[in-house]
């Protein structure tokens, strides 16, 4: 009886291990709504072709499938531990001019699953929410070179450095969920320069 109690204790503790690693990224395949103003170059895993967000354009999508790039290739080329990625929800890939060193733009998101909604403004001076624009988001931001983002995501139309940004959103909204759906504009107002995001791909950590 000892020796089952502790096989059991061993299997849950790996299975919590291997629970903080994501097991893919999958990519938003449709726009979520046809009225939208959503374009097709965020549909699918990054490959350089990006649009334009302003304060009254908007992208908003869903139907997330899984890309060729595996979540360990991908926190390699990120630079990130191992098992980064499955500490977040989604993950979002912008062009930026080679050098500028800027990182992702301003922004606002929506997600929600058909059950719940959750929002918030993110701004990129301090890589936080807006107060009282919505609690209980997370945010992390970096950038890949065009060589580097080429290594891994190879194509004709990368001509640009790449700024990621890693979102928790609140748990109220079920990422596994298949109603799933991500809307992102540009903002926030006031803000410097950097309040017009360029989306490439948008993707869930599953």
């Amino acid at each position: 009886m000892r020796s089952n109690r502790v096989m059991l204790f061993a299997a849950l503790a790996v299975l919590g291990t291997h629970s903080a690693f994501a097991q893919n990224v999958q990519w938003a395949s449709k726009q979520a709504d046809d009225a939208a103003v959503t374009s097709a170059a965020v549909h699918g895993q990054p490959d350089g072709i990006s649009t334009a967000v302003g304060f009254y354009n908007s992208v908003y999508v869903r139907d997330f499938k899984a890309g060729k790039v595996g979540a360990a290739q991908l926190e390699k080329a990120m630079k990130l531990p191992a098992g980064e990625l499955g500490k977040w929800d989604l993950i979002v890939f912008e062009s930026e001019a080679p050098g500028s060193g800027a990182f992702f733009d301003g922004s606002m998101w929506m997600v929600q699953d058909m059950q719940k909604m959750v929002s918030t403004v993110y701004d990129s001076r301090t890589r936080a929410s807006v107060p009282g624009t919505g609690s209980g988001w997370s945010f992390k931001t970096g950038r890949m070179t065009m060589a580097e983002f080429k290594a891994i995501y190879p194509g004709p139309r990368v001509m640009a450095d790449a700024a990621w940004l890693l979102i928790k959103f609140p748990s109220v909204v079920e990422k596994t969920s298949p109603n799933l759906a991500v809307w992102m504009g540009g903002g926030p107002i006031p803000s410097p320069d950097d309040n017009m995001p360029t989306p490439d791909a948008i993707g869930v950590i599953r």
